[in-house]
């Protein structure tokens, strides 16, 4: 019997390469820890990995869309609010009992809430930029593509409609005044209607990314997770081989002492 018996060694290396694979597994919970692992399957794991990646980041552009979104409708609103006010003000102003105070102070009234219309204008924006400054579309990259939201140029939009020439002094003024307000109420109303339908817009890609994620993170994990029963009982099987294998070596080392022993 030889100490350096080719087959018995090799026996002991495998197994205790299998070990040390097998630990190194179950310390990441990762089947593939390399490419020697598995070549094809760390590959498109790795494939995976980026779509996944660049799907997350694309989801988080979609739902700062749908925040400014928001913000650029609740604006429309506040706009729309106020048009409203004035709307009744213009109505209240074609009453022929009203005379000259009390049409001053209807009128001093209406210039509040254009002030509020102004302001609104003004300072509705996000993350520093004005969303009714100009008319554009902001886009937001998906991965796959982007998601616009178009804004408008609300000023001027509202003084094409003559909206900021009010004036109930008089109840053919305040009649003319009536119908800017109701042209510029549907004026707001459309880009409203915009705002929201291209918010959903922003919600259903939202959706559709996270899905893809979803999808592709099961895939990514059925080829590169570990399967824990499984490696745990070929652990056990290493463990028992490598075991075996270092007391036969023993019990050679032993046996042939002891004959050099007999024979010395």
């Amino acid at each position: 019997m030889k100490l350096n018996d080719s087959t018995g060694l090799n026996s002991l290396n495998q197994a205790q390469q299998q070990q040390e694979s097998l630990l190194k597994k179950l310390a990441t919970a990762r089947r593939i820890n390399s490419a020697a692992d598995d070549a094809a399957g760390l590959q498109i794991a790795n494939q995976l990995s980026s779509s996944i990646n660049a799907n997350a980041q694309g989801e988080r552009n979609v739902y700062d869309g749908i925040s400014l979104a928001r913000v650029y409708e609740q604006g429309l609103q506040g706009i729309n609010d106020n048009l409203g006010e004035l709307n009744r003000l213009a109505v209240a102003a074609g009453n022929g009992i009203y005379g000259a105070e009390e049409r001053q102070a209807l009128q001093k009234e209406a210039d509040s809430y254009l002030a509020n219309i102004q302001q609104t204008i003004d300072n509705t924006e996000f993350a520093g930029k004005k969303l009714f400054g100009a008319d554009a579309s902001v886009a937001f990259g998906t991965g796959n593509g982007a998601v616009n939201l178009t804004t408008t140029d609300v000023q001027t939009a509202l003084q094409n409609e003559d909206a900021f020439n009010i004036d109930f002094t008089s109840a053919a003024s305040a009649e003319q005044s009536l119908s800017r307000i109701t042209d510029s109420i549907e004026l707001i109303g459309g880009l409203q209607a915009q705002a929201g339908a291209e918010a959903n817009r922003f919600a259903s890609a939202g959706s559709n990314l996270n899905s893809q994620q979803i999808a592709e993170s099961a895939a990514r994990s059925r080829i590169e997770d570990l399967d824990y029963a499984k490696a745990t009982s070929e652990k056990t099987a290493a463990d028992i081989l490598s075991q075996s294998s270092t007391s036969v070596a023993m019990q050679a080392r032993m046996q042939q002492q002891q004959a050099l022993t007999l024979l010395s």
